[in-house]
């Protein structure tokens, strides 16, 4: 956590985030929903009203598993079909944009 808070407090960023939540706040880890059911409540955000953007394919079906919609970036491992096929790929963060005008 301090290592997270750093990096956000050294590039200026840490305004934009209500709370930071890790695998070490939760009890349960991806792929269970525990750790953004966690950070939406943190948020006080409704799970209808937020979106995930992941590149792991635990992160996906965490994401998944908790009834939000993922928006996935995919680095090394790409998630099976069947789990491509209920979420939004993108190549890069910048080509997600479009998706929020």
């Amino acid at each position: 956590m301090e290592k997270i808070n750093f990096n956000l407090s050294h590039n200026d960023l840490r305004q934009y985030f209500a709370g930071i939540v890790t695998g070490e706040d939760v009890k349960n880890n991806t792929p269970a929903p525990d750790i953004y059911l966690h950070a939406l409540d943190i948020a006080k955000v409704n799970k209808n009203e937020a979106v995930i953007f992941e590149d792991a394919p635990n992160g996906v079906e965490s994401g998944l598993n908790a009834g939000i919609d993922v928006v996935l970036v995919p680095d090394q491992v790409m998630p099976s079909e069947e789990i491509t096929k209920k979420v939004t790929v993108v190549k890069t963060l910048a080509d997600a944009i479009p998706l929020f005008e």
